[in-house]
């Protein structure tokens, strides 16, 4: 398998990159005058843009110990990255959480959008996390127990049966990519990169699942979906508090991979973790930014949350 020490996350990985972006991805690479890399950023070329590749929560920028500290150095680099890019029409890259300096990036004529996840940031005490979840979150586990059990086998064709279930609850037609998240399962579960949960009843009804991808730094909760039949169970709940007692055996951080949607926020706040924020920059022509700026509006007369 194709790694790299130069990333903050296992979406920053050439194998990762190769999944989900085949023949696309590229990287600019920072190096000191001792001919050490100091700085990388993983990118997706597609349609003459730099764009996030799909299923990828962050890309970048990985950043030596050296300079993670000095906002001096940090500003050489960034500035070095820009000049390297290849000339786009657009930009649009989500940047790794321990990029929070990212004032030249405005300097760099980027926009700059703050996101949010909630991350479990110490999973040495799986009793203790359990503790911080609200009452709500203890009450649909404990409902949950009574009613279904956890499976482990992967089973695709049921996670994207339920996918689909989901964005029918919510009027709309499922966007993900079937075939890719088919291939993520696939490369993932060989490589022990990834583990898929299920809530099933006695009548082998799934309830709820859940695919979580991870390495050691870590455990990311990157697909969900349940069964709206079953919506009171509380087996979303469990799926989750499993997939972070799995995580507690393999990794340091677990990350809800949040929403910026009030309810999905809602559910993974009970968790007891912390709200994390990251950036997403962007710099387009005049009418990309036209449409940007009327996007929310559009997705508020379709009907969307956001």
């Amino acid at each position: 398998m194709n790694t790299t020490p130069y990333a903050n996350s296992l979406f920053e990985q050439p194998w990762w990159l190769d999944i989900v972006a085949p023949g696309e991805w590229r990287e600019v690479v920072v190096k000191n005058e001792a001919g050490e890399t100091i700085a990388r950023m993983p990118y997706v070329l597609k349609g003459g843009a730099v764009r996030m590749p799909p299923l990828t929560q962050t890309l970048g920028i990985w950043m030596a110990p050296e300079i993670r500290n000095d906002y001096g150095k940090q500003k050489t680099a960034i500035n070095e990255i820009f000049a390297k890019l290849p000339s786009c029409r657009a930009i649009e890259q989500s940047l790794s959480p321990t990029n929070g300096y990212v004032l030249p990036f405005r300097w760099l004529d980027c926009r700059l959008e703050p996101n949010f996840t909630y991350r479990l940031t110490d999973l040495s005490d799986c009793a203790g996390i359990y503790q911080r979840f609200n009452k709500t979150a203890k009450k649909n586990i404990k409902a949950a127990k009574n009613k279904t059990a956890i499976y482990s086998e992967a089973r695709p064709d049921t996670l994207l049966d339920l996918l689909d279930k989901t964005f029918e609850a919510q009027n709309r037609k499922n966007p993900l990519p079937k075939e890719l998240i088919r291939k993520i399962m696939e490369v993932c579960g060989a490589t022990e990169h990834g583990i898929y949960l299920e809530a099933r009843d006695s009548e082998q009804n799934v309830h709820s699942c859940a695919y979580f991808v991870y390495d050691e730094d870590a455990c990311y909760y990157l697909l969900g979906a349940s069964n709206s039949r079953f919506r009171s169970s509380g087996a979303q709940s469990l799926v989750l508090w499993e997939g972070i007692q799995f995580a507690a055996e393999h990794s340091r951080v677990f990350d809800f991979e949040g929403s910026m949607v009030e309810g999905i926020e809602n559910f993974f706040r009970q968790f007891g973790g912390v709200c994390t924020p990251y950036y997403t920059i962007s710099r387009r022509n005049f009418l990309g930014e036209i449409l940007l700026a009327t996007k929310p509006r559009v997705k508020r007369l379709l009907g969307y949350k956001i």
